[in-house]
């Protein structure tokens, strides 16, 4: 990629803005009303969330928890009943992460901009409108069940394929391993890892690391 990639693809939770109750305290009080004792963490979730699909996020949070509790030996019927308790999120108490809206900016100085993020669209577009950024983008794609969940490839071809561009042309930007680095570079596209805190055990590895969207905010940037 000598000449730098003609797009830049990003991915938005955790990447480009975080809700404002974190998934810790959601899940916390979940537990709570659920009257069930905890049984698994929020990084356990989050790495659990990649592996599945649903038609809802109540359908998401029903099979991740099944498949926790599965691993601890737990009834179906708790993991059924912290999904039902589990606070519905309010995709428009959500903030950018710091950063976030220099790096697109200098981004779009030099690239075509795209967001590949999983989620329900209307939730995700609230999200977008909310934070001021949904003009960012020449392309939103949002991974779901109908299209595919990253790390299924498919949400990233179809941001290709919309713009015209090669896999080899372009590179992600995402906070994750194993949706965001694992997904991209089963489209054959290179990826840029937003690491936070200690490496996660997944199998992959990613083109480019990035420790904070300052390293976004001005060239040369991480694939220069």
């Amino acid at each position: 990629m000598a000449s730098g990639p003609a797009l830049v693809t990003l991915d938005l939770d955790d990447t480009l803005c975080r809700y404002d109750r974190s998934t810790e305290e959601l899940l916390a009080v979940a537990f709570e009303r659920a009257d069930v004792e905890p049984f698994f963490t929020e990084a356990e979730y989050v790495a659990t969330v990649p592996t599945v699909t649903g038609e809802s996020p109540l359908d998401l949070r029903r099979k991740c928890f099944r498949a926790l509790a599965a691993e601890d030996g737990r009834p179906v019927a708790e993991a059924d009943r912290l999904a039902e308790q589990y606070p519905e999120r309010d995709p428009t108490a959500v903030s950018l992460l710091p950063g976030a809206r220099d790096a697109l900016a200098a981004l779009a100085d030099h690239h075509r901009l795209a967001l590949v993020s999983n989620g329900e669209p209307s939730h995700q577009r609230a999200k977008l409108e909310t934070l001021g950024i949904a003009d960012a983008f020449e392309v939103t794609v949002f991974g779901t069940a109908e299209i595919g969940v990253k790390p299924d490839p498919a949400p990233f071809h179809r941001a290709l394929d919309t713009l015209g561009v090669e896999p080899a042309r372009a590179v992600h930007v995402g906070n994750s391993l194993a949706s965001d680095v694992a997904g991209a570079q089963a489209a054959g596209m290179s990826a840029a890892w937003l690491r936070e805190g200690d490496e996660p055990e997944v199998d992959v590895t990613p083109e480019y690391v990035v420790d904070d969207l300052a390293e976004l905010q001005d060239r040369p940037f991480p694939w220069a």
